[in-house]
């Protein structure tokens, strides 16, 4: 055997023993799961919460799965209604990002004041506005379903 591969063997021992004593946690506050780790987190205010990996896992890959209730992480019994408040406001965060975009390029379409479509007319500014229309319009909506 060669020492490259005697080396990722021992890698890979290494690994699977950490596997088996690492150890997740929940970090929770005023009776909310606020975050996660592999370390407790000890200089705060956080109630640590020991978890499964499995747990863990898929409260990284989707933070509404879980709830904390009485002591306990339990399956979080809103899940449906908290998922889709959850991507509501991921989507209004991106329409912020995006509004602040088009508002630096509608100042640039003021001051150049050019046609975007000569067939039509719409000059950059229209163009920039109508966009912008749209997203204050989904943005509304949204507000709405985050209620």
């Amino acid at each position: 055997m060669t020492v490259g591969k005697t080396v990722v063997l021992q890698v890979l021992r290494l690994t699977e023993r950490l596997g088996k004593i690492m150890k997740y946690y929940f970090f929770v506050s005023d009776n909310e799961i606020t975050g996660s780790g592999e370390f407790p987190c000890e200089d705060c205010d956080y109630l640590n919460i020991e978890v499964s990996k499995e747990v863990y896992d898929n409260y990284c890959d989707d933070k509404c799965k879980y709830a904390y209730s009485q002591g306990k992480i339990i399956p979080n019994p809103n899940y449906e209604t908290d998922r889709k408040k959850y991507i509501s406001s991921q989507r209004y965060y991106e329409i912020l990002v995006e509004l602040n975009d088009l508002d630096s390029k509608r100042v640039r379409a003021i001051c150049e004041n050019e046609v975007k479509d000569s067939q039509t007319g719409q000059t950059w500014l229209d163009y920039y506005n109508s966009k912008a229309k749209s997203l204050r319009e989904e943005m509304a909506e949204l507000q709405l379903n985050m209620a």
